[in-house]
């Protein structure tokens, strides 16, 4: 009887009490913060600079810094709680502020060996191509850097990854402004002849401009590139591990995916793996072994012969280069020379090169007497990422000359892309602990110490580099992923397929 007073009593309180509101529950829904303190943002600390390049970062109407990047960018400071300006200025002036900090935080920028040590990096953030135009009613053949050389004056953004790579590939027939906008319009005007830009701009830039995209071509692909965040050295390795946190979270939860989406990016999001994915990955690193072995025999073989030709042997260009134009044609995907014991070298377009082999670090074994098959370069001639196939010519025992020919590393990826679909992902190291092939082509030529030892995608990369075959799980970009791999046996490249996990958000 008293326990049934005692609860009336109870009841009768708590009515009273939600009745003037006491105990209104907490709502949940998302911009309730009745119960929930608003914690203002922080200054992030940082300057935060990019360059005018539509649609990754540019000025939008009302004067706004907006693009694919941008976004990125200003998510990442929303999940960290921070806010920071951001500037746009001229790219030459951001690069030597980002060089000298401090707390200079610079996009978008591609990742180059020849930058690696200058920044801290988060990313990717985005990719696109590198690409050289000409005026539409221009008459020029260009198939390589060479004869981009001999065509004229070649305009690019002083600073830029473009003109840094212009220069390291020896051209001085260079004019730099400020700006892509400003390379059109010089190239319109007939002041150069040549612009190396991009593809993912052009039409915009060309519009801004009141120039008809069409008067534009594209006359030689360059190579595909990777951007990311790059930091002032100075930058506390605390904040370069919260952004990097943030970045692969947003692309964990399917952010960073839609954001590319809404400028129009394809290939950003992620399809789900099948049921049967293990089985599928299995078949995938059969073909991505069969497909590149294949690629590189179908010239080693021939050049084994043609090393024992009286032509080869002969040493006289004029003598070898109707042998290797016939065998380019049936291989358009390569790009065939002939070296000299000195490292100078004929291209079968080009003739006499103006560069030289001595130090690729494959012409050493070759001029002992041995092939070599599958070290990845970045070809002097043609500027494209490329394996290597290079076989001695002997006369009398000794070394007189090299065949070579450097495989389109790009144009195999897409290839084995048609065979491997999404969301399988694909690559594969050569020797020299280089990505020899990467489904997403930016990734190509890096060098995967780059790639935290620690990590978990490091530590992953250790077990596939030290096993012939087998399988392993890791944690990249926030996704988590299950690997098959292989070692192709011609080339030595440990060849994986990895796939996401059915959950793939990282430490779910």
């Amino acid at each position: 009887m008293k326990t049934g007073c005692l609860c009336l009593a109870v009841f009768i309180l708590v009515a009273l009490l939600a009745a003037c509101g006491c105990t209104a529950p907490v709502s949940s829904e998302k911009g309730n913060t009745a119960s929930t303190p608003v914690v203002t943002a922080t200054d992030a600390g940082l300057r935060i600079i990019t360059e005018e390049q539509y649609p990754f970062n540019y000025a939008g109407p009302n004067g706004t810094v907006t693009g694919q990047a941008t976004d990125v960018v200003r998510g990442i400071l929303s999940r960290l709680n921070q806010t920071a300006n951001i500037t746009i200025l001229p790219w030459s002036e951001g690069y030597s502020l980002a060089r000298a900090g401090p707390d200079v935080a610079l996009y978008s920028t591609a990742r180059t060996d020849e930058r690696e040590n200058l920044f801290k990096w988060v990313g990717p953030v985005s990719s696109y191509d590198y690409i050289v135009y000409a005026r539409n009613d221009s008459m020029f053949k260009i198939n390589s850097l060479e004869s981009v050389k001999k065509a004229g004056q070649i305009c690019v953004v002083k600073d830029d990854f473009r003109h840094q790579y212009l220069l390291e590939n020896n051209f001085t027939n260079i004019t730099t402004p400020g700006s892509d906008a400003g390379c059109i319009r010089q190239l319109m005007a007939g002041t150069t002849d040549l612009w190396l830009g991009s593809s993912a701009n052009v039409q915009e830039i060309a519009k801004n401009e009141g120039i008809n995209a069409s008067a534009l071509k594209g006359v030689f692909h360059v190579r595909t590139v990777q951007t990311y965040i790059a930091f002032s050295p100075d930058t506390p390795d605390s904040v370069i591990d919260a952004w990097q946190g943030a970045l692969d979270a947003m692309k964990s939860d399917g952010t960073f995916a839609e954001t590319g989406r809404q400028y129009g990016m394809a290939g950003t999001g992620s399809a789900a793996a099948p049921a049967s994915a293990d089985a599928v990955a299995d078949q995938a690193v059969t073909t991505l072994v069969a497909v590149t072995d294949g690629q590189m025999k179908a010239i080693l073989r021939p050049y084994e012969v043609l090393a024992l030709t009286d032509e080869a042997r002969s040493g006289e260009w004029n003598r070898i280069q109707p042998l290797l134009a016939a065998l380019m044609n049936k291989e358009p995907d390569t790009w065939l020379w002939y070296a000299r014991p000195d490292g100078s070298y004929y291209a079968v377009a080009e003739g006499l090169t103006s560069s030289n082999l001595k130090s690729r670090s494959y012409f050493p074994t070759v001029l002992a007497g041995n092939e070599s098959v599958g070290t990845v370069v970045i070809s002097h001639n043609t500027g494209r990422n490329a394996g290597i196939v290079a076989v001695p010519v002997l006369k009398d025992g000794t070394v007189t000359g090299v065949l070579g020919a450097s495989v389109y590393l790009d144009t195999l990826t897409d290839s084995l892309r048609e065979d491997i679909p999404e969301p399988f992902v694909f690559y594969a190291i050569d020797s020299e602990g280089k990505f020899a092939l990467h489904s997403e082509k930016g990734q190509i030529a890096r060098d995967i110490s780059t790639i935290g030892a620690d990590t978990s995608f490091g530590k992953a990369i250790g077990v596939i580099r030290s096993g012939n075959s087998g399988r392993v799980e890791y944690e990249d970009g926030g996704v988590r992923y299950t690997a098959n791999f292989r070692t192709a046996p011609l080339t030595s490249w440990k060849c994986v397929v990895a796939w996401p996990a059915a959950d793939s958000t990282a430490g779910a």
